[in-house]
């Protein structure tokens, strides 16, 4: 049991708790079946038994107390990943400035020096044309490939790809 629960606390530290939901699943989160409730019940429950076991302890209360512990130690563990949950973490929220960071467009209206012009993203025929600006304020004729630095105020600041290319 206690190797199963090792094997189980590998997988957790590889994988994560996270158990994936089927598409369209709205219901609830559980975690009393998850990877890390197995492991820490399997671990729990094969180490107390093998300590109860080489004390001479009757096999009943081997097996008794070992469940018992198995199931406490799994009952906390469901515990710490719903609280888990609940965290917001703060550093994952993207920043929408910098969502189309890294994106190729082109220019499709001259940028002036210290202006602005319009860009649309390569390859992407949803969105139409984006004010934009060059973020070294230098001019950019139409038709010049550009690489997006950042969105601000629905601006967006790029750069030349060929500058772009020479830092490659």
């Amino acid at each position: 049991m206690f190797f199963v629960g090792l094997i189980a606390a590998v997988r957790v530290m590889l994988y994560g708790v996270e158990r994936q939901r089927p598409t369209g699943d709205s219901s609830p989160r559980s975690f009393s079946a998850s990877p890390a409730v197995i492991a820490s019940f399997a671990v729990v429950t094969g180490f107390v038994g093998y300590l109860l076991a080489r004390s001479g302890v009757p096999v009943t209360w081997v097996w008794t107390v070992a469940f018992l512990a198995g199931a406490s130690a799994a009952a906390v563990m469901v515990r710490l990943v719903r609280r888990w949950w609940t965290v917001v973490p703060e550093h994952d929220i993207d920043d929408e400035r910098y969502v189309l960071q890294g994106s190729i467009a082109r220019v499709v209206a001259d940028i002036r020096e210290g202006g602005i012009g319009q860009i649309a993203l390569e390859g992407d025929g949803t969105r139409g044309a984006i004010p934009a600006r060059a973020i070294d304020e230098r001019a950019m004729p139409a038709g010049t490939e550009v690489v997006i630095e950042r969105i601000e105020g629905g601006v967006a600041f790029v750069e030349d790809w060929t500058q772009v290319e020479k830092r490659l």
